[in-house]
């Protein structure tokens, strides 16, 4: 299967080495940063859960409708590869 491969992720062991060059001096400022993403992303995950989302109206797609997208396949730790070449 040969495609266009989107990353959706990385490897926690590649993240552990860039942590390991890391100067000294520039841990602290590194720990506040990953610590504020994991506090930003809880509280969209819990302000998203709270949300009242179901007396939302129908998307209006317009005229067309729903566009075609293109068929993908998801890899373990990787992400989506598109299938280029196929039909839908």
């Amino acid at each position: 299967m040969k495609g266009t491969v989107i990353y959706m992720s990385i490897p926690k062991e590649d993240l552990h080495h860039l942590v390991d060059l890391l100067p000294e001096k520039a841990i602290s400022a590194a720990k506040k940063f990953l610590e504020f993403i994991v506090e930003k992303s809880h509280s969209d995950d819990i302000n998203w859960l709270d949300a009242e989302l179901a007396n939302w109206p129908p998307y209006d797609w317009g005229p067309e409708g729903v566009p075609k997208g293109k068929p993908v396949h998801f890899i373990e730790d990787k992400g989506l590869e598109i299938k280029e070449g196929q039909k839908n």
